[in-house]
C-alpha cells in the first residue's frame, strides 16, 4: 500500500482491502485466521487506533499482535511506521496516537473487510494490555528468594493509600512468575476475593 492509498482508503480495491485475496505479508510467528495481507495490517491497525477509547501506542499494538499471533511483528512496526509518515495515524508527544480525523470516516466503510473475530480479538487484547500497564504503576508486586523457595509479595494502593499487603509462597520460580502476572492482570480482583474471604461466614 503505497502512502496516496493509505491516504485513500476509499479508493481501494476490492483485492486490496480483502484480507483472504491478497496474501503479501510475511506469516512467521502468525496463527492460523491471522492477517496474510500487508493491506488489512493497515486496516486493523488504523481499526484500532480509532476503537480503543484510551492511550494506545505503538508498542501497546506491537505487543498485542506478537501476542496474539494475529500479524506478523515486523509487517505490524512496518506498517505502523509508514502509516505515520504518510500523516494517516499522528503521534503525540506522549507516544499516543491518533487517526487523522478525515481517515476515521474512511475506516468506518472499510472495516467490515476486515474478520470480526480479528477486530473484536485485537480491540479486546490491546484493553488488556493497556489495564496491565495501568495496574503495574498503582500496585507493586516483587518476587522475593528464600532459601528453598520464593514468596511474591503484592501490594494493592493508590499513590496516597495501601490498601492490602498480601505474600504468597511459591515452591518455584516459574510458580511465582505465574502469581505475579495474574495479579499484575487484575489487582482488584485479588483485593475483593480476600474481602468477600474475610466476610462471607459473618451471617
Amino acid at each position: 500500500m503505497d502512502e496516496k492509498n493509505i491516504n485513500n482508503l476509499e479508493e481501494l480495491s476490492e483485492n486490496e482491502i480483502d484480507p483472504r485475496l491478497h496474501f503479501d505479508a510475511f506469516m512467521g510467528g502468525v496463527k492460523d485466521g491471522g492477517l496474510r495481507s500487508v493491506n488489512s495490517i493497515y486496516l486493523l491497525i488504523c481499526y484500532i487506533v480509532e476503537n480503543v477509547n484510551e492511550k494506545v501506542t505503538a508498542e501497546i499494538i506491537l505487543q498485542a499482535m506478537n501476542e496474539s499471533g494475529i500479524a506478523n511483528y515486523f509487517e505490524v512496526s512496518d506498517a505502523i511506521d509508514k502509516l505515520k509518515k504518510s500523516g494517516t495515524i499522528i503521534e503525540g508527544e506522549d507516544k499516543q496516537l491518533s487517526l487523522n480525523k478525515n481517515t476515521g470516516a474512511e475506516i468506518e466503510l472499510v472495516e467490515k473487510d476486515l474478520p470480526y473475530t480479528i477486530r473484536s480479538k485485537s480491540v479486546a487484547l490491546v484493553h488488556k494490555i493497556i489495564a496491565k500497564e495501568r495496574f503495574r504503576r498503582e500496585n507493586s508486586v516483587e518476587i522475593e528468594k528464600g532459601e528453598n523457595s520464593y514468596f511474591v509479595n503484592m501490594i494493592i494502593g493508590d499513590k496516597d493509600t495501601e490498601f492490602m499487603r498480601l505474600k504468597l509462597f511459591a515452591a518455584t520460580y516459574e510458580q511465582a512468575e505465574i502469581i505475579k502476572e495474574k495479579f499484575i492482570s487484575n489487582p482488584a480482583k485479588v483485593y475483593e476475593a480476600v474481602i468477600n474471604g474475610i466476610f462471607q461466614n459473618e451471617e
